[in-house]
C-alpha cells in the first residue's frame, strides 16, 4: 500500500493538480451527465463527459503557467455570480440575530445587530457612512 502510495506521489509531483476551474468543469460534467439521465437526449451526456475530461486533463496537465492563468482568468470573471452566493451564506449564517450590508464605495459586506431600527453604519475598510435600518 505504501508503495503505490509513493508512486502516486512521485506521479503527481509535476502535475498541476486541482484548483477552481478544475473543480468546477469536473463537477459541472457530473451534473450534466446526471442531468441526461432524466431528458435522454445525449447532448448533455457528451457535454458533460467533455467537462469531465477536459477537467481531468487541466488536473494531470505539466503546464503550471498555462494552466495558473486559465484559473485566474476564471476567477475574475465568475466573481459577481461567487459573491451573490457568498452574501447569500453569510446572510444565513447571520440567521435572526445580524444584518448584512453591503458598501456602496468598496463592497464590503458589514454585520450589524437587528432590531435596531434606523441606524447609521460606517464601513471599517473604506470609512464610507449611511443610513439603513436593521
Amino acid at each position: 500500500m505504501v508503495i503505490m502510495k509513493d508512486k502516486f506521489i512521485r506521479f503527481m509531483r509535476s502535475r498541476y493538480g486541482n484548483d477552481q476551474l478544475s473543480s468546477f468543469l469536473t463537477w459541472g460534467g457530473l451534473i450534466f451527465m446526471v442531468l441526461d439521465a432524466f431528458i435522454k437526449t445525449g447532448i448533455f451526456y457528451f457535454l458533460g463527459l467533455l467537462m469531465f475530461i477536459y477537467g481531468y486533463v487541466r488536473i494531470m496537465s505539466k503546464n503550471y503557467d498555462k494552466r495558473a492563468a486559465q484559473n485566474r482568468w476564471f476567477m475574475e470573471h465568475t466573481a459577481g455570480v461567487r459573491n451573490i452566493f457568498k452574501r447569500a451564506k453569510k446572510q444565513k449564517e447571520a440567521g435572526k440575530e445580524y444584518k448584512i450590508f453591503v458598501c456602496s464605495k468598496c463592497q464590503q459586506m458589514i454585520r450589524v445587530p437587528r432590531g435596531k431600527g434606523k441606524i447609521e453604519i460606517r464601513c471599517p475598510k473604506c470609512g464610507n457612512r449611511f443610513v439603513k435600518k436593521s
